[in-house]
């Protein structure tokens, strides 16, 4: 992957004659040429865990604030705010990736939109039973996403 990471407040990129500028506050931004676009810094951040959770799975809150799975059967529970990065048991400190890229040797993407599923699963098909189309990330390689669960949510 073609990426340049940007860690100093503003960087003036030259691309064939056109001179684009990208700003910078306060974070490290990577521009990711495969993708075509700006990935946010990852970001992690940590909750408690209100029942036992799995590493790699779309995480959401319940009403005390505690980690639980998300899903798409409702729009509360399609809330997404991360991916954990790791699992926990209940009670326990969860770690949660709430943006910029995230790796994992066994999963086997196609390139293109991932989406919520069930109990916090990640997957290309698209829900056609009448549950929530909620995009997650976008996967631009076999085993690195770009989480974006910032796109809108719509019935199927």
């Amino acid at each position: 992957m073609n990426t340049i990471n940007i860690i100093k407040p503003e960087l003036t990129i030259d691309v064939i004659n056109q001179q684009p500028t990208i700003n910078v506050v306060d974070q490290n931004i990577i521009l990711d040429i495969e993708s075509g676009g700006l990935v946010p810094a990852a970001i992690d951040t940590t909750l408690e865990s209100s029942t036992n959770l799995s590493a790699l799975r779309a995480i959401t809150t319940d009403a005390n604030g505690k980690a639980k799975y998300a899903s798409n059967d409702t729009i509360a529970n399609a809330m997404v705010i991360g991916i954990s990065s790791t699992s926990a048991n209940t009670g326990q400190n969860i770690t949660i990736k709430t943006s910029g890229q995230m790796t994992d040797a066994f999963w086997n993407w196609s390139k293109g939109f991932v989406y919520l599923s069930t109990n916090g699963q990640l997957t290309q098909t698209p829900p056609s039973n009448g549950d929530l189309l909620v995009y997650v990330a976008r996967a631009i390689s076999s085993t690195t996403i770009i989480i974006d669960f910032s796109t809108l949510i719509q019935t199927v």
